[in-house]
C-alpha cells in the first residue's frame, strides 16, 4: 500500500487516508488530485521521464526517509480508525462466546471442571487483549513521535480522529483544513 501511495504521489496525487473494513478484511486508500503547482511540475517531469510507467516497472525511485514517513501516516490512520474500547469490545465478545461453550462442554456432572478451564480462558483472552492494547500503544505513540518530529500537523478530523498532515501543505479537497502554517507554498 505504501508503494501504490508513492508512486501516486510522483505523478499527481496525494495520500489522504487509509481504513479497513473489518466485515470483508479489505483496505480503502483514499488519493485525490494534488492541484499544487509543486505536484504537478513534478508530475509531468515524472510522466517525462517515465512515460512508461503504467508497465508497474518503470517507476521513479522513492527515497527511504520519504517512504517511513508515509508508512507511519498510513499505520496511524489505521490504528486510529477504532477507539481502543471498541477494539476490546470486538475481541472480547468471541473471548465471552468461546469461554461460555467451553463451561458448557463439561455438562452438569462436572461444572467445577468447566469453570477453571473457561475462568482460565477467559483469564488468558484478557491479557491477550491487554498485550494487543499495550503494543497498539507502543507503536502508535512510536508513529506519533515521528510524524511529529518530520514537522506534521496533528488534526482531529469531523469523526474525532487524529490524523496528521505534512509541513507547508495546503490539504487538498473541498473539505480542506484551515491549518496556520500549512499554507500553499509552491
Amino acid at each position: 500500500m505504501t508503494q501504490l501511495a508513492l508512486v501516486a504521489e510522483q505523478f499527481g496525487y496525494v495520500y489522504m487516508d487509509l481504513h479497513m473494513n473489518s466485515e470483508e478484511q479489505y483496505f480503502t486508500m483514499l488519493l485525490l488530485p494534488d492541484h499544487s503547482e509543486r505536484a504537478r511540475a513534478r508530475a509531468a517531469a515524472n510522466w517525462a521521464r517515465y512515460p512508461h510507467a503504467a508497465d508497474g516497472r518503470s517507476l521513479p525511485p522513492d527515497e527511504p526517509e520519504v517512504r517511513e514517513l508515509l508508512k507511519a501516516r498510513m499505520l496511524t490512520d489505521l490504528g486510529r480508525q477504532h477507539s481502543t474500547r471498541h477494539r476490546a469490545v470486538i475481541v472480547l465478545v468471541p473471548a465471552l462466546l468461546t469461554t461460555l461453550e467451553l463451561w458448557n462442554e463439561f455438562g452438569p456432572e462436572n461444572r467445577t471442571g468447566g469453570i477453571v478451564l473457561a475462568g482460565s480462558s477467559l483469564v488468558l483472552f484478557s491479557a491477550l487483549i491487554l498485550l494487543g492494547i499495550a503494543y497498539a500503544r507502543r507503536d502508535s505513540t512510536k508513529y506519533t513521535r515521528k510524524l511529529e518530529a518530520a514537522g506534521f500537523t496533528a488534526v482531529t478530523d469531523r469523526n474525532g480522529r487524529r490524523r496528521y498532515y505534512p509541513p507547508g501543505r495546503h490539504l487538498p479537497g473541498p473539505d480542506s483544513l484551515a491549518i496556520p502554517g500549512n499554507e500553499l507554498r509552491d
